[in-house]
């Protein structure tokens, strides 16, 4: 059996006090003695058939310091993935390792029956053995911890880092399907990981140029972080983003987005730039649009604002774009004026719209202009936590929220 290719595992997360980004290293002595489990599971369906196009979403370590929120954005985009394609099959992967609560309780939570279990922690190499099964490959999506370099899997030695792996996404790049792509949602993705994982999958991957963060669905059909959230009472039911309205208790109501302001965590501040969206990087030769229509078909089941058909119109589906590229905030307004920003700016033919608050990267389809510099650890290898910032140029003409856009309705027109 070959083995194929993994995609999110990092080193990250850190306690802090006023926002919970997701990047932090396990430097606990419990790590010595740590060896995890992964779990797998089919969303809405009993029997596993290794020949139907499959979506992968794998949901990494919670360190057992976080709840199982991650594990909810997870179920919130398999909901979708059956709404769209119930021919299809999820295949969900995690060793959730949430606060307070054992791994199979997580999964009985959420009325997943686990397929399997494998008594290893959840290492890229037990990805790729996991995963060589499939044939065909309709999208990867991670929820996790992450950094500027990895992505995490399990709670120690666990971390996933694509130049290390480059054969395994080689081989798994052969079955990857028409279209299909990879997102990334977690911290400091976009800076190397998701760049160098277009490159050796040869898709569209999506990831972050900042923190991560949480949001929850409110009954105004947005979605906003916590500390923004505007109404009393947690939601009953999720009445816009799915074709039905469902009940929040199934784990359909958080998901993941950038925080709209520079990155400042465990690895450092990263005053001097980023983005407050998640970037598609499109790291191969872009012929018939295939990075476009990549980036369009993973927005079809983005759990946002309405629910897409199979065959939506172009106003429906650009309330996803927005949805996508704008943040919300405590301020009714501030959406609204990123959705005008965007919009007035395509009008001009500038492109110039300044969205995220201080510098913003300049950023194309192959890497952004920035590079996470850090100190050596004092004792043992790898960057110092706390000591990593942005080396970049100012930007006063920032296009990339603009050009990804454009990139958006492209790829929709492409494939309608």
């Amino acid at each position: 059996m070959k083995t194929a290719a993994l995609l999110l595992a990092a080193l990250l997360m850190a306690p802090l006090a006023q926002a919970r980004y997701f990047d932090q290293e396990d430097e606990s002595m419990n790590k010595l003695f740590y060896q995890g489990e992964l779990r797998t599971a089919l969303y809405q369906d009993f029997t596993l058939d290794t020949q139907k196009p499959t979506h992968i979403i794998v949901v990494g370590s919670a360190v057992k310091e976080d709840s199982d929120q991650f594990f909810q954005s997870g179920i919130a985009r398999a909901q979708k993935y059956k709404e769209l394609h119930p021919d299809h099959q999820v295949y969900l992967m995690s060793s959730p390792e949430v606060r307070g609560r054992d791994d199979q309780e997580v999964f009985d939570k959420y009325n997943l029956p686990v397929v399997k279990l494998v008594k290893e922690t959840f290492t890229p190499g037990v990805f790729f053995q996991e995963i060589a099964m499939f044939d065909k490959v309709a999208s990867i999506d991670f929820y996790g911890h992450s950094s500027p370099w990895s992505l995490k899997f399990g709670k120690s030695d666990a971390a996933f880092d694509p130049d290390a792996w480059e054969p395994a996404l080689r081989t798994l790049a052969k079955k990857m399907m028409s279209n299909s792509y990879v997102t990334l949602n977690g911290c400091n993705s976009g800076f190397n990981t998701a760049p160098a994982l277009s490159k050796f999958l040869g898709v569209p991957v999506s990831g972050a140029l900042t923190g991560s963060l949480f949001e929850l669905y409110q009954s105004d059909s947005h979605w906003y972080k916590e500390k923004d959230k505007r109404d009393e009472q947690f939601p009953q039911f999720n009445r816009h983003t799915f074709m039905t309205d469902l009940d929040c208790k199934l784990g359909l109501c958080w998901r993941m987005k950038p925080d709209r302001a520079n990155y400042s965590s465990y690895w450092g501040t990263f005053k001097d730039g980023g983005l407050s969206f998640y970037k598609f990087f499109c790291n191969f030769d872009n012929q018939n649009s295939r990075c476009e229509k990549g980036m369009a078909n993973a927005l079809m089941t983005f759990p946002s604002v309405t629910a897409l058909d199979s065959r939506p119109s172009e106003e429906d589906f650009k309330k996803v774009v927005f949805d996508w590229l704008c943040s919300t905030s405590k301020d009714s307004s501030y959406f609204n004026r990123c959705v005008e920003g965007i919009q007035n700016a395509v009008a001009r033919g500038d492109l110039v719209y300044q969205q995220h608050p201080g510098n913003a990267l300049n950023c194309d389809f192959r890497s952004c202009n920035a590079t996470v510099v850090c100190k050596k650890k004092l004792f043992g290898s790898g960057p110092r936590g706390g000591s990593c910032v942005i080396k970049t140029e100012v930007n006063s003409r920032p296009t990339t929220i603009t050009r990804e856009y454009l990139a958006f309705l492209k790829g929709f027109r492409a494939l309608n």
